[in-house]
């Protein structure tokens, strides 16, 4: 287990860096504030074990002018995706997972999963040529997007499926995403999309276990992570850093996730077998 101790305070010179350098990293944070284009933020640079800045700007709560603290606690959103990733890495190094396996060997919801082709204004649903596979998954190839980006016809049905809903465990999130054709050949074209979602529920499934639960058995434990999860408990409430009420390029009011609040971990019922096949299984603690 590693240590949460904190790491010492070290010169930016002696670690390499440059102090002038270093404080101007700084003073374009305080720049963004001072431009109310950002409430607050906190920076950190640590190098050889020793922390060489750690510095807060602005406000955690617009809303109230609580000045922000060293110790917030950020919405990360899209960079649970890295994470996730990780853990479908320690199952493969486990001889659990193959980065080769069809999506469909792990949940079978997507074992008829179609792909709709657009000829001449008219649209037609055909099987993909190839099944997506867990590489795909990883590297946003396996023919899903992001009903974020754009409303296309499948984007529109990724919005009236609710796809974003905390109230659906993973599984349900896969099944939900199963029933909606996907928009292009896999292994064809990059989309950033709803893959990484659908590979947690593969973790899930593969493991026996929830997304949480294994992630903090496996990453976030192990490395000390001891503030990352999906829910903040009441505890830290009062360390939530907040955004402006709204969008200071465009003036659309922000709508986040409520970290409060707990999401949909019911149980995962496993459905893997281990297939046939010897894969050499490596020491996930090396």
């Amino acid at each position: 287990m590693t240590s949460t101790k904190p790491l010492p305070l070290g010169s930016a010179r002696d670690l390499g860096f440059c102090p002038q350098r270093t404080r101007r990293l700084v003073e374009v944070l305080q720049g963004e504030v001072g431009k109310a284009r950002l409430p607050g933020a906190v920076a950190l640079i640590a190098r050889r074990g020793q922390v060489l800045l750690h510095e807060t700007v602005g406000q955690q709560d617009p809303s109230s002018n609580v000045p922000m603290g060293l110790d917030a606690i950020f919405r990360i959103y899209s960079m649970t995706k890295p994470i996730v990733s990780v853990a479908a890495m320690v199952l493969m190094e486990r001889g659990q997972l193959l980065l080769s396996d069809p999506v469909a060997q792990h949940l079978p919801e997507f074992e008829d999963i179609q792909v709709t082709t657009h000829i001449g204004g008219h649209s037609a649903q055909h099987r993909p040529r190839q099944a997506p596979t867990v590489q795909d998954l990883l590297r946003h190839t396996a023919g899903l997007t992001y009903e974020i980006l754009g409303s296309e016809p499948i984007q529109r049905q990724y919005s009236q499926a609710q796809l974003a809903s905390r109230e659906r465990n993973n599984r349900e999130f896969a099944q939900a995403l199963a029933a909606i054709p996907l928009r292009f050949e896999p292994g064809t074209v990059w989309e950033y999309s709803r893959a990484t979602d659908l590979l947690g529920a593969l973790v899930e499934v593969v493991s026996g276990q929830s997304l949480g639960a294994f992630l903090q058995e496996n990453i976030l434990g192990p490395l000390g992570m001891v503030d990352t999860s999906f829910v903040v408990p009441p505890e830290k409430h009062h360390r939530i850093a907040e955004p402006f009420e709204k969008d200071p390029d465009g003036g659309i009011a922000m709508r986040l996730i409520d970290v409060r609040e707990s999401v949909a971990l019911k149980p995962v019922a496993p459905v893997w077998r281990p297939p046939a096949r010897t894969t050499p299984a490596f020491c996930s603690a090396c």
